[in-house]
């Protein structure tokens, strides 16, 4: 009879541990994700003041691999520009947060096959750039991404 208490405890014991919290790398994939949802993009202040724009930019660095990540996603936003007729991607978004954040101009990703036109007054409509051009500025990213690794940990 003394088993029966014991079993019933160790059937019940992994039911109250409870749920593991999710993984951060998860949740903010998926708010880089939802960048997909801006609406407008300022020449100055890009999307300040937006929650998404806000919590990715606050979350940095930690949230840069998944930034570089994201620089081949050509999903597009929902931005939109009726002059030039453009709808900006996923990967024109985050282009311009790591350069912020990196503090590095985009002539210094030309080699790689980048242009960002000064036609229009708003680079988020103006970047040039063809899937190519998107995986050398992703691996020009991701060396940036380790040297900043390699200074911090100095």
């Amino acid at each position: 009879m003394n088993r029966l208490p014991l079993l019933a405890l160790l059937l019940a014991l992994p039911l109250s541990v409870g749920c593991p919290e999710p993984p951060k790398t998860g949740k903010m994939d998926q708010i880089i994700t939802g960048l997909v949802n801006l609406t407008k993009w300022d020449p100055v202040m890009m999307a300040k003041g937006e929650v998404t724009f806000d919590t990715v930019m606050g979350d940095a660095p930690d949230n840069f691999p998944l930034l570089i990540e994201h620089l081949v996603d050509e999903t597009p936003t929902a931005i939109f520009d009726e002059m030039s007729g453009r709808n900006p991607k996923l990967c024109d978004v985050v282009l311009l947060i790591l350069l912020t954040h990196f503090k590095k101009d985009w002539k210094e990703f030309s080699k790689d096959g980048l242009f960002i036109s000064t036609a229009l007054d708003n680079p988020i409509f103006s970047i040039k750039w063809d899937r190519p051009t998107k995986f050398k500025v992703q691996a020009h990213f991701q060396k940036l991404y380790e040297e900043f690794q390699l200074n911090k940990e100095k």
